[in-house]
């Protein structure tokens, strides 16, 4: 249950970043950029990425019970579940930026929408990138916390 806490919450703030703040135009880089995506095609691509996360979220869930109470093999499953995610974590990230490179374009005679799409990107795209990291250090506070049913010693 808290790895899909720690997924709702990272989806939610990424994407109510996205609805509620213009979205930044795309950072200079040397490798090429995705193309553009317009809004309807960047909310279809939310929605896919949505339902992978749900699935990765499943499969985080499932690997955490099989596994309860040997920490190595907990880690070492939910170390491969990420690792095959990683890449649609990371694909949607770069979705993001594009996204945001188009808004930009569309956007490029307003300063302060430039810099409201300029915020959104800097503020989202490291989450979006960090979900993983994020999962595993919630996963080890989690392993690392005292059972519930554990009285405090004094």
């Amino acid at each position: 249950m808290l790895t899909r806490t720690l997924l709702a919450a990272t989806a939610v703030a990424v994407l109510a970043g996205v609805a509620h703040a213009q979205p930044a135009a795309a950072p200079q880089v040397v490798q090429e950029a995705p193309a553009p995506l317009d809004e309807a095609a960047f909310e279809a691509r939310a929605d896919r990425f949505d339902a992978q996360v749900d699935q990765m979220s499943r499969e985080l869930d499932a690997a955490v019970r099989a596994n309860t109470g040997d920490r190595a093999a907990t880690l070492a499953a939910v170390d491969e579940i990420l690792a095959r995610y990683r890449p649609e974590i990371e694909g949607f990230a770069d979705d993001f930026d594009a996204f945001i490179a188009g808004q930009a374009a569309q956007a490029a005679d307003d300063p302060e929408a430039l810099a409201q799409l300029n915020a959104a990107r800097d503020s989202a795209i490291p989450v979006i990138r960090s979900i993983p990291d994020q999962i595993r250090a919630g996963l080890i506070q989690n392993l690392d916390a005292p059972a519930p049913d554990a009285a405090p010693t004094q």
